[in-house]
C-alpha cells in the first residue's frame, strides 16, 4: 500500500469520527430529554427562564410584566396519562415592573405545559397566579380610576354586576368616587401567593380635586384575594 493511499484511508476515518461527533452533538441534548422524561424537561425549562429572561404579557393589559429578577424552587410535575400534558408546581420569587409599577411577589405557581412536537412548554403564561393576581389589582385601580361601579362589584368574591353594596370597606371606596378629576396611580404591588388566595400590600397615589381643596394623597393599604378556578378576586372588600 502506498504512502498516499495509507493517508487517504486515516483521513477517512478522521472525517468519519468527526461526522460523528458532529452529529452527537447535535443529537445528544434530544437524546438525553427523551431518556430523562417529561419532568425533566419541564423542570429544565422553568430553570432556563432564569437566565435567558421572561417577559409576562398579561391578557387585556397594555404594558408586560417586565421581569428583573426571578427564581423558581421546589418545583414538582405531575404528567398527564396521555403524556402530552402536565402540571409544574413551583415556588416563585421575582421582582419586575409592570408599566411604572414595581411587582414584587413571592409564592406558590401553578404552571400547566402541554407537549408540542417534541418540546414541553407552557400553555400559557410561566407565571399564570401571579399574571390573575394583577389582573385582579390592575382591574380594580382602572375601574376606581374611571368610576366604574359595575366592574367593582364584579371583582368582588361573590359579586355579579347589578348587585348592590361594594363589600367591606364602602366608604373608603366612595371617598376616591367623589374625588374629580381623579387619577389613582400604583408604585409597588407587593405579593404573596398561596394556593387557594394571596395578599397584597399597595403603594397608591391619588390626585385630583374635591369642591374644598386639590386632592393628593398617597399611602399603603392591605389587599386580600381568593382564588376561584384560575381567576382572583377581592374579599371582604376593596380597600
Amino acid at each position: 500500500m502506498s504512502r498516499s493511499e495509507d493517508w487517504g484511508r486515516t483521513g477517512g476515518i478522521l472525517i468519519a469520527l468527526l461526522a460523528g461527533g458532529l452529529a452527537l452533538l447535535v443529537l445528544a441534548p434530544r437524546m438525553l430529554g427523551v431518556a430523562t422524561g417529561p419532568e425533566v424537561e419541564v423542570i429544565t425549562w422553568l430553570k432556563t427562564t432564569e437566565r435567558d429572561g421572561l417577559v409576562l404579557r398579561l391578557p387585556g393589559m397594555a404594558d408586560p410584566l417586565r421581569v428583573q429578577e426571578h427564581f423558581f424552587a421546589r418545583i414538582t410535575v405531575d404528567v398527564a396519562p396521555d403524556g402530552a400534558h402536565a402540571v409544574a408546581w413551583a415556588t416563585l420569587d421575582l421582582k419586575g415592573m409592570l408599566g411604572r409599577t414595581r411587582v414584587s411577589s413571592l409564592g406558590v405557581e401553578r404552571v400547566p405545559f402541554v407537549r408540542r412536537g417534541r418540546d414541553w412548554v407552557p400553555e400559557g403564561l410561566a407565571a399564570p397566579r401571579l399574571g390573575a393576581a394583577l389582573r385582579a389589582l390592575d382591574g380594580r385601580r382602572q375601574a376606581l380610576e374611571a368610576g366604574d361601579r359595575e366592574r367593582l362589584k364584579a371583582l368582588l368574591a361573590g359579586g355579579t354586576p347589578g348587585e348592590a353594596g361594594l363589600g367591606e370597606g364602602a366608604d373608603e371606596v366612595e371617598k376616591v368616587l367623589a374625588v374629580q378629576r381623579r387619577h389613582l396611580t400604583v408604585e409597588a404591588w407587593y405579593l404573596r401567593l398561596e394556593r387557594d388566595d394571596a395578599r397584597a400590600t399597595e403603594v397608591w397615589r391619588l390626585e385630583g380635586v374635591l369642591p374644598s381643596r386639590p386632592v393628593d394623597d398617597r399611602g399603603e393599604r392591605p389587599l386580600s384575594l381568593i382564588r376561584r378556578e384560575e381567576e382572583f378576586f377581592f374579599s371582604p372588600g376593596l380597600m
